[in-house]
């Protein structure tokens, strides 16, 4: 796979699902206070999203680990081709953009013998809705995990795993511009080597044998 059929098959999807996450803020500010809101807009976007996942890793893992199968389904076979291959991923730092946040939507395989808790969120509002269930001490029908904090990991965890999948294309291509634009307006990878790499927006410049170059989007937000 090329960086241009990454962007095309996969970058534009997630733009569109940050879009309409982006959207909800209009009604619900983006805040602690808010976390445990819950309702119908935010149990859409997580059945996009942990959808979304699903389909994305399975080609990132396929990528970066040549024992992985197209017929591995499971988040904990995700799990050990990330350990495995790609261990720091686990720990990496997901800033929320403008709110001083930083997230670590996978974490938990750190502590946790299976899946995030966002993502038995996912799976609740998927297979138990009306069904009481519990995730961490609470215990509620599924569809009310449907908030705003399992929202936001299930997307930044999504847009962890993006951002891994195209600098890996990136290297392997020898391509400058090592982020895909046009670029998050929620999130961006700080800590460790995130420091030194360039988020963009809708365009990019950079300096080549001393003359400025610029790259600009072909995907609008």
């Amino acid at each position: 796979m090329t960086c241009d059929e990454f962007t095309i098959i996969y970058w534009s999807q997630y733009i569109s699902l940050e879009k309409e996450f982006s959207a909800t803020l209009h009604y619900l500010a983006l805040d602690t206070k808010h976390e445990n809101a819950y309702s119908q807009a935010y149990s859409k976007l997580m059945l996009e999203v942990g959808s979304e996942i699903d389909v994305v890793f399975k080609e990132y893992c396929k990528l970066i680990d040549s024992t992985f199968k197209k017929s591995y389904k499971s988040i904990g076979r995700y799990k050990d081709s990330i350990k495995n291959n790609n261990p720091d991923f686990i720990t990496q730092e997901v800033m929320v953009i403008n709110y001083d946040r930083i997230l670590y939507p996978w974490i938990d395989w750190n502590i946790l013998p299976d899946s995030p808790r966002w993502w038995t969120a996912y799976n609740h509002v998927k297979h138990n809705r009306t069904s009481v269930v519990e995730i961490d001490g609470l215990k509620q029908e599924g569809y009310k995990f449907a908030n705003q904090k399992y929202t936001l990991l299930a997307l930044a965890g999504l847009y962890q795993i993006m951002i891994n999948f195209y600098l890996r294309l990136a290297n392997d291509e020898g391509k400058r511009i090592v982020t895909p634009m046009p670029g998050s307006r929620v999130f961006k990878m700080t800590g460790g080597v995130w420091d030194a790499i360039s988020f963009y927006g809708d365009s990019a410049f950079y300096i080549k044998n001393g003359d400025l170059f610029w790259e600009t989007s072909i995907i609008n937000y």
